[in-house]
């Protein structure tokens, strides 16, 4: 079986952020919880994961509106 979806977020969360140390300071927690939650080894509080979660579809709804405009555009112009 696979990561739980816990680790999963958080490494994604790393990658928008720029690191785990980044996370941590984004949810203002330790950065030993937060490397906890991304190895599987502790879950976070729902709070912090659903901070994670929101930061993750903010940037997925920014990322799409942004290729639907590329897009757009790039039809307006055939």
């Amino acid at each position: 079986m696979g990561k739980p979806v816990h680790s999963r977020s958080v490494e994604i969360a790393a990658e928008i952020l720029g690191g785990n140390e980044a996370v941590a300071k984004y949810l203002s927690v330790p950065l030993e919880d937060v490397i906890s939650w991304a190895e599987g080894r502790a879950e976070p509080a729902l709070s912090f994961l659903l901070r994670i979660v929101e930061l993750i579809e903010e940037k997925t709804v920014r990322a799409a509106r942004t290729a639907t405009v590329v897009r757009s555009r790039r039809d307006e112009g055939r």
